[in-house]
């Protein structure tokens, strides 16, 4: 077992399964407005999110530019002429009424927040993250939600790690450890902070020649088996 105090988590697709509250939020706002729904348009939304987010995680734009754009972007991939604007609120709000868990979430917060103090750290909306994790119910298990837009600075930026750091009471680093499912945000982050990492790779992906992690899972079950 690994020996540590302080549990540093990633929310969306590692705790909160995003792509099930972003479906919903689609589904539903494709139904309102007439439009026709099928999963080439969710294929294609998770293709220019996961694009868009990448810049962002690059600093080359910021969240009022991805608010203006990403839906934008998606409509004119689909050849739909609507106000992108309109769809990213709606979204937004539909997202943030989504508290689907990832399979055995619940279980391993269970688990971790009796041994372990246990923090968010996540590039996600402020809103959407703080309204989710109260539906959910996952608030009892976290110390403190750091959340990006609060910080200013997006993971994997060493800041945000030196921000959360300070907060957290500057602990030895080997007392920290990491669990995401994003090797750009997440393990890059922790790795250039100097903490080991988790990667929960639900999906089985190619690992990465550049972004290793200290430890892969492909089930969040697997980590109880670490900690």
């Amino acid at each position: 077992m690994i020996n540590k105090k302080i549990v540093l988590m990633d929310l969306d697709n590692t705790i909160i399964d995003f792509n099930e509250c972003a479906r919903h939020s689609i589904m539903n706002i494709f139904a309102d407005l007439g439009f026709n729904y099928d999963e080439h348009v969710f294929e294609t939304f998770i293709t220019e999110n996961v694009k868009i987010w990448k810049r962002l995680e690059l600093g080359e734009i910021d969240k009022p530019y991805l608010r203006a754009n990403r839906w934008n972007i998606i409509l004119g991939k689909l050849g739909i002429k609507y106000d992108g604007t309109i769809i990213e609120e709606r979204f937004e709000n539909g997202v943030a009424k989504g508290a689907y868990p990832v399979e055995y979430a619940y279980e391993l917060l269970e688990y971790l927040y009796k041994k372990y103090d246990i923090y968010v750290v996540s590039n996600g909306f402020r809103f959407v993250q703080e309204s989710r994790v109260k539906i959910g119910k996952y608030d009892k298990y976290f110390k403190e939600l750091f959340l990006s837009e609060d910080i200013g600075i997006q993971k994997p930026d060493t800041r945000f790690f030196d921000y959360c750091y300070e907060k957290i009471g500057r602990p030895p680093k080997e007392d920290l450890i990491l669990i995401g499912d994003s090797l750009s945000a997440d393990i890059k982050g922790g790795n250039n902070f100097g903490i080991d990492t988790i990667w929960f790779n639900k999906n089985s992906d190619p690992e990465s020649d550049t972004i290793k992690a200290t430890y892969t899972v492909t089930h969040l079950k697997e980590i109880e088996n670490l900690l």
